[in-house]
């Protein structure tokens, strides 16, 4: 009766567990480099990072601090109105980004016996990112 909806969980509990490069060390994919991954695509604001990353503004501020004076993140103020920010990822940041991403690209590719089967998962992966983005 419930079968996609429970599926919807069981994958994201699954996706916690694919996302560790080794047990007991943590996850990749941690509200940093869903930040990072985030800003990569294109500058973003503080709301939009918040409604994106599904945080409460308190927490993104300490997030965002962080990256920024890790140097992966710059704040931008608008140049017409200084009350406007907007977060822009930087050289390192995209740099830490790429590590992340191709460690979990060697852990997909060890999961699939050849190219072709690969290719069917990314496009099994975007199917299934097109129906989520309608819920």
């Amino acid at each position: 009766m419930y079968e996609l909806g429970e599926k919807l969980i069981e994958l994201r509990i699954a996706t916690r567990g694919a996302c560790n490069f080794e047990r007991g060390k943590g996850c990749a994919v941690t509200l940093r480099t869903k930040a990072l991954y985030l800003l990569s695509l294109k500058p973003r604001s503080p709301i939009d990072l918040m409604e994106q990353l599904c945080m409460v503004k308190s927490n993104l501020a300490l997030l965002c601090n962080k990256l920024v004076e890790d140097g992966a993140v710059v704040k931008v103020k608008n140049s017409e109105d200084k009350r406007v920010i907007s977060y822009h990822i930087t050289e390192k940041g995209e740099k830490e980004l790429a590590e992340v991403l191709e460690k979990l690209e060697e852990k997909f590719k060890g999961v699939f016996s050849n190219k072709k089967e690969y290719d069917e998962g990314v496009k099994k992966f975007a199917d299934l990112l097109d129906l989520l983005s309608f819920i």
